[in-house]
């Protein structure tokens, strides 16, 4: 074992989680205590819990190991997280509260009626869900091979068992706890790594830390550059420490870490990437029912406006961070880029500054925060999926007489086998940076629920046939590049492949919406529906 001190405090933490989750099954007797906590979440505790769900593996590790790598540019990441939150409460916290009940595929069955729509909005709520699951399986992985120093192939078994076995005891209540409160230990964790860094390495002064980025040249583009220095004497390539001081003494002209648009490919690019930031938030299942835990629209706009601030504080910090991550630890990132581990660079660069600012004390908290970012997104993603499959499939399709106790057992199977497929995929993507994996699911998201649930609460000119072949193409467009992107295929149907699916999956998505909307006459219960979703 290589940190037993850090360890043993993760363990702790688990340990504690595990028992919150069992503590909780006494509150979940039935599928509606399961699935939404019986509506009886506070709008506080909803707000903590939705900031945890919401700062995944890939706030709390991959962002701030990005800006690390690459400098500013990786922030637009962060603010295009920040900024989804604004959009998501004006748009639609509200009325998503007052027209649903457990899942997405109630909002669209509630307008429109009808099994088919059920079916889909299951099929893409299991598919994104599964797709955002996979990093936080990597995430966790990689934590576990930090601490540990077993293969990545054992913990990720581990971390997938420790995922299934929180829903399978507690359901969203003991979720919502657990949630509320790794979402404190994030925000505490990211604050901690702020100050430590500024006290020990920039004399108490956080200003510092941002000064110093301006003199500095982002790691990643000190390696890309490295083969055009002559070679040191006696070798053929250069060292970390090495490198270092040739970039500042032959590459003072080279962009710093405040340098935008240096790691951007080109502008289409960026924006596909804001675009599916800004509007997968408002497709991501796993959020939205977070929404149907409170009593009301009022309460579900106050839990939205919780999490916003507490975003705020979280995403300042983490350019903070990433910026005295990249200063504190520069020639061991440049030496893990040499050696081809930009997934681990990235994914692993917060946890080490942790033992580099306080040893394995600080280690295990820190690691205690990033291992309460992926699990609490992870229940809150099973939590979703088995939800859709057991409320929308098993009880509004294939069995509608079934038992609650029939549809619960459902759904604890069906989020065990959705943690096993998962599992196979973060072994695939075992090198991907986990921030580049969540964007990508943003991506189908807002290719996908995005534009359907918006325009199902605002146009009444949208049809059922509409919202069957908006989602229909918006799922395989995204898909399809996005399996491109991680296949390394240049270009698709004669588009260049982008680092994000969003700006080809949400044009096709609302043609798709718009144009067979205009030809056929199905809008649902337009008036009912508008009157409910828009009351308060």
């Amino acid at each position: 074992m290589n940190n037993p001190i850090a360890f043993t405090i993760l363990v702790i933490s688990l340990l504690a989680v595990v028992y919150i989750s069992w503590w909780s099954k006494k509150y979940t007797t039935n599928t509606t205590d399961f699935y939404v906590a019986g509506g009886k979440i506070s709008a506080r505790l909803n707000g903590w819990a939705m900031f945890g769900d919401y700062c995944s593996a890939a706030s709390f590790l991959g962002v701030a190991g990005a800006i690390a790598l690459t400098g500013i540019d990786s922030w637009w990441v962060a603010i295009g997280f920040f900024g989804a939150w604004v959009f998501v409460l004006v748009i639609l916290a509200g009325p998503l509260k007052s027209s649903g009940k457990f899942t997405v595929g109630d909002v669209l069955v509630g307008r429109f009626g009808g099994r088919s729509l059920k079916f889909l909005a299951m099929l893409t709520t299991v598919v994104i869900g599964t797709l955002y699951l996979v990093p936080q399986i990597v995430g966790a992985g990689h934590l576990f091979e930090l601490l540990l120093g077993w293969d990545y192939l054992a913990t990720v078994f581990v971390s997938a068992i420790i995922m299934g076995l929180m829903v399978v005891l507690g359901g969203m209540m003991g979720t919502t706890y657990n949630q509320a409160i790794q979402g404190v230990i994030l925000l505490v964790a990211m604050l901690l790594l702020l100050v430590l860094s500024a006290i020990v390495y920039f004399g108490g002064n956080p200003i510092a830390i941002i000064t110093q980025a301006m003199d500095t040249v982002p790691p990643s583009s000190a390696v890309r550059v490295a083969s055009q220095l002559p070679p040191p004497a006696g070798g053929t390539t250069h060292g970390a420490l090495a490198l270092a001081e040739a970039i500042r003494n032959g590459f003072q002209n080279l962009p710093n870490a405040l340098t935008p648009g240096v790691s951007v490919p080109n502008a289409l690019n960026q924006f596909s990437l804001v675009l599916g930031l800004l509007l997968g938030v408002a497709g991501l299942p796993h959020i939205l029912i977070r929404f149907y835990t409170v009593k009301d629209a009022k309460d579900a706009k106050k839990g939205a406006e919780l999490t916003i601030i507490g975003l705020a504080v979280f995403y300042i910090a983490v350019l903070f961070v990433g910026y005295a991550t990249m200063t504190i630890l520069y020639p061991y990132l440049i030496e893990m880029l040499q050696a081809g581990q930009r997934g681990r660079a990235t994914n692993m660069a917060i946890p080490l500054l942790g033992m580099q600012l306080g040893g394995e004390v600080v280690l295990g908290f820190i690691a205690a925060g990033a291992m309460a970012a992926m699990l609490s997104t992870s229940v809150g993603l099973l939590i979703s999926m088995s939800t859709s499959l057991s409320h929308d499939v098993y009880a509004g399709v294939l069995r509608p007489n079934s038992s609650d106790r029939e549809r619960l057992v459902f759904a604890k199977v069906g989020a065990a086998v959705l943690t096993g497929i998962a599992l196979a995929a973060s072994i695939w993507l075992k090198d991907q940076n986990v921030a580049i994996l969540v964007a990508m699911c943003f991506g189908i998201a807002a290719s996908t629920f995005a534009p359907v649930l918006i325009l199902a609460m605002w146009w009444k000119g949208l049809t059922k046939e509409g919202v069957i072949a908006g989602l229909l193409v918006g799922l395989v467009v995204s898909l399809s590049f996005t399996f491109a992107r991680f296949s390394n295929v240049p270009e698709l149907f004669g588009l260049t492949v982008l680092g994000n699916p969003a700006l080809y999956g949400v044009i096709a998505a609302l043609v798709a919406i718009v144009s067979v909307s205009l030809l056929t006459k199905n809008t649902g219960n337009v008036r009912e529906f508008m009157a409910m979703a828009h009351r308060g």
